[in-house]
């Protein structure tokens, strides 16, 4: 798709970022009238891009706090070669892309992106908080180059490792864990959750694609009622999401076909929050109540029950940890 003339401009301004760029350069760079710039820089701050000016000097890229592909694209260094769709609200980021799935023939991964979400949900459905600004909200469409059935229980955990290994990188002074199987804690709550699901294809009977779905609370300050004890945010201060977006998907497209490389599963034990500690697991009707002992080869969950049974779990839900003696939900 060819690029507009404010796509150009913005470009230029992100690769000399450090610097101020001149009217008259980017005219002759573009091989565009002065008037050109000019129009060009105030589309730009009408997306949100907040571009300085200076009369005989020129222009400067200065941030964006808004969801924008440009730069999302600009800052992966042109290491994602898929396609960014990006939408200031949908209903679930995880049914647009299952939505597109099933009108598109995906070769590459593909990646939708929300500002906000209207009905966004995790496993079992459950609703996903997902305001405005303060989160961040996408889900990804992997395809499955292989006949080969995924590890399942291997999928979502590894997903966990590569995602708080990005968080990492902007958070270096928090401790990341994970709750199995697909929630990364902060402070004994909830900061991201992960939903995988993989597409059938019914003529081959195999995997045609995974739809990874994450949700993150970054800076979120106010929860309902009914999570705020259970749910925390990475920060009070706005990041810039357009960094971390590029981070997380080049990432996830670069490794998820190598999610069964033990490295992964071991990265998993070493963080995760649920093992030696008494957990509540509910199982559809059942509800399993032990000491979490290991996370197996598979990335099931092994817990020892009261009567000193070993019961090992590929599926479930892990609804209260009992940290220290306090029993918390999940």
């Amino acid at each position: 798709m060819a690029q507009s003339t404010a796509q150009k401009v913005l470009l230029q301004l992100l690769s000399h970022s450090e610097s101020w760029v001149s009217g008259d350069i980017l005219a002759s760079q573009l091989q565009i009238s002065r008037e050109s710039v000019w129009k060009a820089i105030n589309a730009l701050r009408k997306q949100g891009n907040e571009i300085e000016s200076r009369k005989n000097v020129g222009y400067r890229f200065i941030k964006n706090m808004s969801l924008n592909p440009d730069i999302i694209n600009f800052d992966t260094n042109n290491h994602f070669t898929g396609h960014l769709h990006v939408a200031d609200e949908v209903t679930s980021t995880q049914s647009v892309a299952k939505a597109f799935l099933s009108h598109h023939q995906v070769i590459a991964p593909t990646v939708f992106i929300a500002n906000r979400q209207t009905a966004g949900y995790g496993r079992r459905g459950r609703a996903f908080y997902s305001p405005a600004e303060t989160g961040l909200y996408f889900s990804m469409i992997l395809p499955n180059p292989t006949n080969v059935w995924p590890k399942a229980g291997l999928m979502t955990t590894t997903f966990a490792v590569l995602i708080a290994d990005v968080l990492r990188q902007f958070f270096p002074d928090e401790a990341f864990q994970y709750k199995w199987v697909n929630d990364i804690y902060l402070h004994h709550k909830k900061v991201v959750g992960i939903l995988t699901e993989a597409v059938l294809d019914l003529e081959s009977s195999s995997t045609a694609a995974f739809v990874v779905g994450v949700g993150m609370n970054i800076a979120t300050t106010a929860f309902p009622s009914d999570i705020s004890a259970k749910v925390t945010s990475m920060t009070s201060h706005p990041i810039d999401r357009n960094l971390l977006l590029s981070r997380l998907i080049e990432t996830i497209s670069a490794h998820y076909l190598d999610y069964d490389d033990p490295q992964y599963l071991e990265k998993y034990r070493q963080h995760a929050v649920v093992l030696g500690r008494e957990v509540q697991l509910q199982l559809g009707d059942e509800t399993v109540v032990g000491v979490a002992q290991q996370i197996e080869a598979d990335g099931a969950l092994t817990i020892k029950t009261g009567n000193g049974k070993l019961r090992t779990f590929s599926s479930g839900e892990v609804t209260k940890v009992n940290y220290a003696g306090q029993q918390e939900e999940g």
